[in-house]
């Protein structure tokens, strides 16, 4: 078990808890999954841009992700993994921005377990399963895989993750969530 400290949430019957998780937790505990159908065509690799600092494996983070007809996230956009990259690495540079203030959403079939510390009832410490794979991104998935991809690179950037974390939705809610935060978040104008 991992444990971190958390605040739990309760909004209309569901209970979450909003925590910080660290980018080497994350890149242990997190399954990357995107819809696939087996035996259909699959998409051919890119070639890889020379001069790119970015300069992701992409062979190498292909290989983290699994597919599946059950699964709910859209293939990967490449150029958004190699931009994210680029921006975690010009942050760490500059030393005057965090990289991820805002939180990504995860989500477990395992069940937490969460202890409220003295005299408080929704501060506490969640204590999270240490399983590969216990943890699915629901919204995040392009930034966490461009931290895997600096990982992977060599580069620990050492940063704190905010992240909203379900563990009691059924997939039928997992799945209503999904559609729900990407059919109506603001889109900026550039």
């Amino acid at each position: 078990m991992i444990t971190v400290p958390a605040h739990r949430v309760k909004q209309f019957g569901v209970e979450f808890y909003q925590a910080g998780l660290s980018a080497k937790d994350i890149d242990r505990l997190v399954q990357f999954e995107v819809l696939g159908y087996s035996g259909g065509p699959r998409n051919e690799p890119q070639k890889s841009r020379v001069g790119s600092r970015a300069r992701v494996n992409w062979e190498s983070l292909e290989r983290r992700i699994s597919e599946s007809e059950t699964a709910y996230q859209r293939p990967l956009i490449r150029r958004k993994i190699d931009e994210l990259v680029t921006y975690y690495r010009e942050c760490k540079d500059a030393g005057t921005l965090p990289a991820i203030p805002g939180a990504v959403i995860i989500t477990s079939e395992k069940r937490f377990t969460f202890t409220p510390i003295a005299g408080q009832h929704d501060l506490g410490l969640l204590q999270i399963p240490e399983e590969h794979g216990v943890l699915r991104v629901l919204d995040g998935q392009h930034r966490l895989l461009a931290l895997h991809a600096l990982s992977q690179a060599g580069e620990q950037l050492g940063i704190e993750v905010p992240a909203v974390l379900f563990d009691t939705l059924d997939a039928r809610q997992i799945v209503e969530l999904f559609v729900t935060i990407n059919a109506k978040h603001t889109r900026l104008n550039p």
